[in-house]
């Protein structure tokens, strides 16, 4: 029955879920909604890019006219010309239909210009999901790491409450028998619970950042899941922030900005446009319905119209003036930002420097408490040493053991935050 229940728990450990951080990251990268609304805005720019397109084509128009003309000075039909209005000085019911034609055969590139900031615009938001990707994956990092101490700690603190109670129990005999203190076993029951309670509170936070892993996500992940363990692959971001996204984002405003502003010179250009224009109309002096019905005679026109606007109130130099401090506020903000990006990179590396170095102090000392316990387990056979020199030995390698775990994974986490803030377009999800 004993080797039965032994084989149900060694199955259930190896059935048991597991799940690495790579997963998870990219789980998100397809699930997160918040992603996906991105997605639906650089979906919507792209609508933008055709309707600026249009202007390539010719635009056609139908345009049906019903009119009743009454003459107050007694004449019965006739019309008048002035200023470019047409004025009908007849008593009668017209009717028209028109087909109009309308090209814009030259605008200095504006056109041009109008589709290049309608691409970078969609260029822009399709950067910037690549962008809030990697604030997802960072927080989701974060979280991850977290948890993973914490499961760390829960293994290991559960490892040296054993032990305390293992002590506990042997100083209680030799209390019993009069060669222990009564300070000291009860400052160690003291010990146990702490430790019990330090415990059960990694367990509630445990269960918290899995909660969190699973929000941000958008994966339903259990708290029995196995988080496995950080793996940091081979940097291939740049070294620079002239390839990372946010500096990919920051020069496409500026190139976007730029655009603008050669639009704004090119609008205020002359502009060269065709129109044409056929029709169909008829007129009768007493009923509308005939006036429709002799919708027999043609009219055609065809011609050149040449637009130029010579002075708009000083609209055009505010504007001017307007884009030109919006593009030096930009090129301000990619200053700043490779300032900061440069520091934080500089930091980060002397932090990931600075954990390798004490990690290997720490190792250094774990393997000085393995041969000390070695050590003192040989000499414990040989009844030189007391069980307690030889716990006690156990629970520092423990304590050892810990803090050198937490550092290694210390360590992977600032090299990884490293890797996503260095991050190019090539390592985005989004194709």
């Amino acid at each position: 029955m004993l080797k039965g229940l032994s084989m149900l728990v060694l199955s259930s450990f190896l059935w048991a879920e597991s799940i690495s951080l790579e997963e998870i990251l990219d789980y998100a990268s397809k699930n997160a909604q918040s992603l996906k609304i991105k997605e639906t805005d650089a979906m919507i720019e792209s609508t933008n890019i055709q309707s600026a397109e249009s202007a390539y084509y010719p635009s056609l128009n139908v345009v049906y006219n019903g009119e009743y003309n009454k003459a107050l000075d007694g004449i019965p039909l006739g019309s008048e010309t002035i200023g470019g209005v047409t004025i009908a000085n007849g008593t009668r019911y017209q009717s028209s239909v028109a087909f109009s034609l309308n090209y814009d055969l030259y605008h200095f590139g504006a056109t041009d210009k109008h589709v290049d900031i309608a691409w970078a615009e969609y260029n822009i938001k399709r950067t910037e999901w690549c962008s809030l990707e990697n604030e997802l994956h960072q927080r989701i990092l974060e979280h991850y790491v977290s948890a993973r101490k914490l499961s760390t700690e829960y293994e290991y603190k559960n490892k040296m409450l054993i032990l305390h109670k293992k002590l506990f129990s042997i100083e209680t005999r030799l209390y019993k028998v009069g060669q222990y203190s009564k300070i000291d076993l009860g400052d160690e029951a003291i010990s146990i619970i702490t430790l019990d309670s330090e415990i059960k509170d990694i367990s509630i936070l445990y269960q918290d950042e899995i909660n969190k892993l699973s929000t941000l996500s958008y994966k339903n992940i259990s708290n029995d899941t196995k988080l496995l363990p950080l793996i940091n692959k081979e940097n291939t971001q740049p070294d620079t922030y002239n390839n990372t996204i946010n500096s990919i984002i920051l020069q496409k405003k500026i190139s976007q900005k730029v655009d603008e502003i050669s639009l704004q010179s090119r609008e205020q250009m002359p502009s060269l446009g065709a129109y044409s224009s056929y029709y169909y109309y008829g007129s009768d002096p007493d009923r509308y319905k005939e006036s429709f019905s002799k919708l027999g005679e043609k009219s055609w026109n065809v011609g050149l119209a040449l637009r130029f606007n010579i002075f708009e109130g000083f609209k055009h130099s505010a504007k001017s003036k307007r884009l030109s401090l919006e593009l030096q506020r930009l090129k301000q903000e990619y200053t700043e930002a490779e300032h900061e990006f440069n520091y934080e990179v500089q930091v980060r590396i002397n932090k990931v420097k600075d954990l390798e170095y004490l990690k290997k102090n720490e190792q250094q000392l774990v393997d000085r408490n393995y041969k000390k316990v070695g050590m003192l387990k040989r000499l414990r056979k040989s009844k030189k040493v007391d069980m307690i020199t030889e716990i006690n030995a156990e629970y520092a390698l423990l304590e050892r053991t810990l803090n050198m775990k937490i550092r290694n994974i210390d360590m992977l986490f600032e090299a990884m935050s490293l890797s996503i803030l260095k991050r190019g377009v090539t390592q985005c999800s989004l194709r």
